[in-house]
């Protein structure tokens, strides 16, 4: 009898021994997860607010980039970690929605991750290479269609938002393109800059809006009802035949396992939003270009994140898009 109760005792104070964990939570480093190369948006915002929660958590958050599969490996890496609370991801839709949605080898659900954060959302824009002999969204559309050869662009990914609004713009133009996947913005944006190919949809982010200052590539038109703060005099898609329904933004924010604990959770959250409330940190994620979102509470982010899923299949079901 006595060694039963001692099996007994056991096997409760092992199974209270993850509710203490995260009770006490943090209590080391913790690890911030982005799913493409550095000098990305998600790396530029994801190191920012990372920064900015070791003030409240009193730990470090070291960003480790994950590459591969269209972001998948970095989602799949963060969904599959112990969910202690120690392996966050900063990640977008790319990578969480539209990913899986497009590319057959991309192994992670939406449903994998839950939203611990929203930290902002992003402008897009039509960019092309600075020697393209187009100015205007209009004059690239004309130049589409009598191009000898169909327009090269790139993304980060088959399925990946940026190739489904690339696709788009072809098809408003009435004309085709050669789509180069990459495995992140960073380096479709080098090769942009460097005229490798012909075009790109790109997010109005640190490096994105240094390459149009600098005249390295050309931006066109922004996917937006309005023109942005930051660039004042790049005109809505809109206003160009053809695109009075061309709209989209990016988001990013903070993701983690579904199966993490509420409390590391709630700290996560909490944390997340100190630091988005910290004046250096609002600074720096809105020189990258991006508009920072009104706080929400986790069953706010719940419903968000599954209203941008839904959206996500709702898209590539309307363009009856085919995992390749």
């Amino acid at each position: 009898m006595k060694s039963w109760i001692n099996i007994l005792l056991g096997t409760g104070i092992a199974a209270l021994a993850p509710f203490a964990a995260a009770q006490n939570f943090p209590g080391k480093p913790l690890t911030m997860i982005v799913a493409f190369p550095a000098g990305g948006g998600s790396d530029v915002l994801g190191r920012a607010v990372g920064k900015g929660m070791q003030d409240t958590l009193g730990q470090p958050v070291i960003v480790e980039n994950v590459v591969g599969v269209g972001g998948s490996l970095g989602v799949l890496k963060a969904s599959n970690a112990t969910p202690d609370g120690y392996t966050i991801l900063a990640g977008s839709p790319l990578e969480l929605i539209y990913t899986p949605l497009g590319l057959a080898a991309a192994k992670n659900k939406p449903e994998d991750m839950r939203m611990a954060a929203l930290v902002g959302h992003t402008n897009i824009a039509i960019a092309v290479r600075k020697d393209l002999p187009v100015n205007t969204l209009e004059e690239f559309v004309a130049y589409a269609k009598k191009a000898d050869k169909p327009l090269s662009f790139g993304s980060t990914g088959i399925g990946s938002l940026y190739h489904l609004m690339a696709e788009k713009a072809l098809h408003n133009a009435g004309a085709t393109g050669l789509h180069a996947p990459y495995s992140g913005l960073a380096p479709y944006l080098k090769d942009l800059m460097g005229g490798v190919i012909d075009f790109a949809v790109v997010p109005l982010v640190g490096p994105v809006l240094g390459a149009i200052d600098g005249g390295q590539i050309k931006a066109l038109a922004v996917a937006s009802n309005e023109s942005v703060a930051r660039l004042p005099k790049l005109p809505p898609a809109r206003l160009t035949k053809g695109f009075e329904d061309y709209q989209f933004s990016i988001w990013i924010g903070l993701q983690a396992s579904t199966k993490m604990p509420e409390a590391p959770l709630a700290a996560i959250h909490k944390a997340a939003y100190a630091a988005l409330a910290n004046p250096d940190v609002r600074k720096t994620i809105e020189a990258s270009g991006t508009v920072i979102a009104e706080p929400m509470n986790l069953q706010q982010l719940d419903a968000f994140y599954k209203k941008e899923a839904a959206r996500g299949a709702a898209i590539a079901k309307s363009i009856n898009l085919q995992a390749q």
